[in-house]
């Protein structure tokens, strides 16, 4: 099934991580609107979310930090997170 950020924004809370991995890359989902739009779990939030390399005080640095993912995703601990940081 193909996913676009279109059918992301207009569909939230519908697609599957299984759905959502198989089109992150493939389709260039938008981090932002899959955190806005959908239930992600802890594990594909570091997989394909966080990012803890980025440098500079552009909006990007903020964008995908522990606290940015846990604003959006009010199931998930920032617990749940640092314990799968060192596994991916």
């Amino acid at each position: 099934m193909k996913v676009t950020n279109t059918d992301l924004l207009n569909n939230r809370y519908k697609y599957s991580i299984d759905i959502l991995e198989q089109n992150i890359v493939e389709n260039h989902l938008d981090e932002k609107i899959l955190l806005a739009t959908q239930t992600l779990t802890p594990e594909f939030c570091v997989k394909y979310i966080l990012d803890l390399d980025i440098e500079g005080g552009g909006e990007e640095s903020y964008i995908f930090d522990i606290c940015y993912i846990l604003s959006f995703q009010k199931h998930i601990t920032e617990k749940e997170l640092m314990d799968l940081i060192s596994t991916f």
